[in-house]
């Protein structure tokens, strides 16, 4: 997914910030250790997630224009079989 530059995480940094919010000193460690070694690179950036978009926007308007033809396609077929059944039973 995202090409952009390997995340960097100030593990020391965030490990001191989790301890002056108050968080337990092992606890701050586990969690800055766990996301300084994370791995980032699955991550979506924005401009992946906006290139999805514009795909399932082009597909809803293909399926939209698909069930707009096949709507009038069916209004057509009906008003052919009534204009039939009408012209028949004029003939009776």
């Amino acid at each position: 997914m995202g090409h952009h530059a390997p995340m960097i995480i100030d593990t020391l940094k965030l490990k001191t910030k989790l301890e002056h919010a108050g968080m337990d000193d092992h606890v701050a460690v586990v969690i800055a250790d766990a996301l300084g070694n994370a791995d980032f690179d699955q991550l979506a950036t924005k401009t992946d997630l906006m290139t999805e978009i514009a795909t399932v926007k082009v597909a809803i308007a293909t399926v939209k224009a698909d069930l707009y033809r096949a709507l009038w396609i069916q209004w057509g077929a009906t008003v052919a079989a009534v204009t039939a059944i009408v012209t028949i039973s004029k003939l009776f």
